[in-house]
C-alpha cells in the first residue's frame, strides 16, 4: 500500500516537474515551489562553500573532462561519453571512463566494471550506463560515488592519459580540466524551475563560470527552437557551442524463440514493420518518437521507470502483447538490454536499438577538443 502511494506521488512530482504552469495557493505545486526554493538556496550555499575554498576539490594526475548537464534525465551524458571516449582514442590517447554507478548495488569505494574487453560487474552491480557502456567493449569503465577514489584505482589499474566523468558536472569534489554542459535542444532548461517543482538542478548562471563548452542534444535538422535556444546563450556569451544529433542504429537483432544474434543493422529495413515498443529511460517518450521518425507502426509502447528492473513476468507480459496485437517485432533501447536476463526467450525477433552521437561539425569539436589537450601538455 505505502509503495503504492509512494509511485502515484512520484509520478505526480514527475508531471508537474515536466510542464509549464502557474501554482494556485496552497496548491501541491505551490508547496512543490517552495520546496524548490530551499533546495536552490541550498545548491548556490554549497557553490559558494566551493567558491571561497571552504571546501576542497581534489585533482588528479591527469586530463579530466566532464560530461553533464544542469537538467534531471535524458540529455545523453552516456552516449555523448562513449563518443568523447572514442574520439580520444582516435587521437592516440588512452581514456578511461569514470562514473558514479548510479542505482548500482556496489559497494566498495572503486570498482572495476570493464578493461575493455572483459566484463566484471553486472549491471546490477556497477548500474545500467556504466553495464551498457562496458559492454560496447571498447574502453575501461571504473565506478565509484567518490569520483577522486574512482579516479586513482583507473589510474593506478590503466595508466590513462585522460579520464572522462560520466554525468559529472556536480560532482565538484573532484577538479576538472575541460567541463562540457550537456543540454537537450527541444527542452533546454525544462520549466526554468528547481527540483523538485521543476528538471533543473543548478541555474544556468551560477554555472556559466565553470562551462567550458556548450553541447546541444537532440539537434533537429531543421531548426526549430532559436528563441529557447538564444535565452540559454545569453548565460555564455563568451563559451563555444556544438550541435549534435542522435542517430539510431540497430545494435542486436535477437532471432525468437532463441538467444542467437544476426548481423541485421539496416534501419532502413524496419520501416512498415508493426512493432511493440518497450523502454525504461528518462524520457521513454523520445524513443517512441525516434521509432516513429523511422516509419516504423508502433502498436504500443509499454514504459517503465527509469533504471527499472525487468522481472520475468514482464517478459512475459511484452510477449503475450506482442502476440495479441500481431507485431512483427519487439524494439527497445540499448541500455534496456543492459537489464534484461540474456538466455530470455522472444516469441518474436527483438530490436535493440542504440544511439550514436553526431556532431554538426565534428572537425570543429575535435579541434577544440585538442587545442585544450595540447596546453596542458
Amino acid at each position: 500500500m505505502f509503495e503504492k502511494h509512494l509511485n502515484k506521488l512520484e509520478k505526480r512530482i514527475t508531471q508537474i516537474s515536466e510542464s509549464h504552469y502557474k501554482p494556485g495557493i496552497f496548491s501541491f505545486e505551490w508547496f512543490a515551489i517552495a520546496i524548490s526554493n530551499v533546495y536552490g538556496l541550498g545548491v548556490r550555499f554549497r557553490l559558494w562553500l566551493y567558491n571561497k575554498g571552504i571546501l576542497k576539490q581534489r585533482a588528479l594526475p591527469c586530463f579530466v573532462i566532464s560530461v553533464g548537464n544542469i537538467v534531471v534525465g535524458g540529455t545523453g551524458k552516456t552516449p555523448m561519453a562513449i563518443y568523447l571516449a572514442q574520439v580520444l582514442k582516435k587521437m592516440g590517447k588512452q581514456p578511461v571512463v569514470v562514473s558514479r554507478g548510479y542505482k548500482g548495488c556496489y559497494k566498495g569505494d572503486a570498482g572495476i566494471v570493464s578493461d575493455g574487453d572483459k566484463i566484471f560487474l553486472s549491471a546490477k552491480d556497477s548500474g545500467d550506463e556504466p553495464y551498457m557502456m562496458a559492454k560496447r567493449r571498447a574502453f575501461p569503465i571504473v565506478i565509484g560515488k567518490d569520483r577522486f577514489k574512482a579516479g586513482m584505482r583507473a589510474i593506478n589499474a590503466f595508466k590513462p592519459d585522460v579520464i572522462v566523468l560520466d554525468d559529472g558536472f556536480q560532482h565538484l569534489k573532484l577538479k576538472r580540466d575541460l567541463d562540457f554542459l550537456l543540454l537537450d535542444y527541444l527542452s533546454p532548461l525544462g520549466n526554468k524551475r528547481f527540483l523538485p517543482a521543476g528538471r533543473l538542478r543548478e541555474s544556468p548562471l551560477t554555472c556559466a563560470q565553470r562551462t567550458d563548452a556548450l553541447i546541444f542534444t537532440r539537434c533537429l535538422d531543421i531548426d526549430e527552437n532559436t528563441e529557447s535556444i538564444d535565452e540559454v546563450l545569453k548565460y555564455y556569451t563568451d563559451r563555444p557551442e556544438f550541435k549534435t544529433f542522435h542517430r539510431p542504429f540497430i545494435l542486436k537483432h535477437i532471432v525468437k524463440g532463441t538467444n542467437l544474434k544476426t548481423s541485421q543493422n539496416d534501419v532502413g529495413g524496419l520501416k512498415g514493420k508493426k512493432a511493440v515498443l518497450f523502454s525504461g529511460i528518462a524520457k521513454n517518450f523520445s524513443f517512441y518518437n525516434t521509432m516513429k521518425e523511422l516509419g516504423i507502426n508502433i502498436l504500443d509502447h509499454l514504459e517503465f521507470k527509469d533504471h527499472y528492473r525487468y522481472k520475468d513476468s514482464d517478459i512475459l507480459m511484452i510477449n503475450k502483447l506482442a502476440k495479441k496485437v500481431c507485431a512483427d517485432l519487439v524494439l527497445t533501447t540499448e541500455k534496456d538490454w543492459a537489464k534484461l536476463d540474456k538466455d530470455s526467450k522472444w516469441g518474436l525477433d527483438l530490436i535493440v536499438m542504440g544511439i550514436q552521437i553526431e556532431f554538426e561539425h565534428p572537425q570543429k569539436f575535435e579541434s577544440f577538443l585538442s587545442s585544450r589537450l595540447q596546453k596542458n601538455e
